[in-house]
């Protein structure tokens, strides 16, 4: 049972999914501020958050997501509390994280451009870099005032332009060790990288044309969280931002362009004795890969 003097507010969970409930007391009413079409409660969340905040001093998330974490990282001055915790863990590994400590350790300007850097290095759904970690990114970004100041203007918009997608290009060829010069695109990074002697392929970064497509996904999850506290957040459909639909399934879109000119590709061949290879494989008598 609900105890006495506490309200108990829902959103979502109901034939009509946009409404927020309030319950107290036994009575039940419906709270116009928090009906919103929001698809997931990581930004449903904040909405919550912000209307409690109203005469309250502190508040609590709960979740063990950690991309909830960061939302209330980035809205944490929005959201308008004296303080905001962020709760999540289990048992004896239950921790209480101070967010309001955190955003202000971090300022304003990485703050804003969190949401973009969460996903651009690989979140719930984007894809990460291959063997780039987010400790490394993250280095990169905290003493780099430029980046900073690059991703913080990027997820405002659904549509990724020219100047937008120079500048999480530029971000993302900084997190690849490069010797003597500074790439301009992913492609001359692959270039250099390949170059260099002893590089694994799969060291390299993915090639400009499929880096597009997944600047545009991370745009677009970005432009999501930044409205995380709009009831109405009226998102346009992925489709066209680094997505496609296939028979009523939603794919990222990879490349646009050919992987390799044709007339490399014909010269191509597999010698593998299995009945399956891998992208890495090396199982062919004389040694060939896929």
């Amino acid at each position: 049972l609900l105890p006495a003097e506490k309200e108990l507010v829902i959103g979502g969970g109901t034939m009509d999914g946009n409404v927020a409930l309030s319950i107290k007391n036994g009575h039940c009413h419906e709270v116009p501020a928090l009906n919103s079409d929001h698809e997931e409660a990581d930004t449903r969340m904040l909405l919550h958050a912000q209307h409690a905040s109203q005469g309250a001093q502190r508040i609590i998330i709960q979740s063990p997501d950690t991309d909830v974490l960061l939302l209330c990282v980035t809205h944490c001055d929005e959201i308008g509390t004296g303080e905001l915790w962020f709760r999540t863990g289990v048992k004896d590994r239950l921790r209480y994280i101070p967010v309001h400590k955190i955003a202000l350790s971090l300022g304003p300007l990485i703050c804003k451009a969190l949401p973009v850097f969460h996903s651009l290095t690989g979140c719930d759904s984007t894809s990460a870099l291959s063997k780039i970690g987010k400790k490394k990114a993250w280095k990169i970004i905290s003493n780099n005032k430029v980046h900073q100041e690059s991703l913080a203007c990027v997820g405002h918009s659904p549509e990724v332009d020219e100047e937008t997608a120079k500048k999480a290009e530029a971000f993302i060829c900084s997190l690849y060790t490069i010797s003597n010069r500074i790439p301009a695109t992913a492609d001359e990074a692959r270039y250099l990288l390949f170059c260099q002697k002893a590089q694994n392929n799969l060291l390299l970064p993915p090639t400009s044309d499929s880096l597009l497509q997944h600047i545009k996904r991370a745009n677009y999850q970005a432009y999501v969280w930044r409205k995380a506290l709009m009831p109405r957040q009226d998102l346009p459909s992925p489709a066209g931002h680094g997505w496609k639909i296939d028979d009523n399934t939603m794919c990222p879109i990879l490349m646009t362009k050919p992987s390799a000119p044709a007339s490399i590709l014909e010269l191509i061949n597999c010698q593998c004795i299995r009945s399956s290879c891998t992208q890495n494989c090396s199982c062919s008598s004389n040694g060939l890969a896929c």
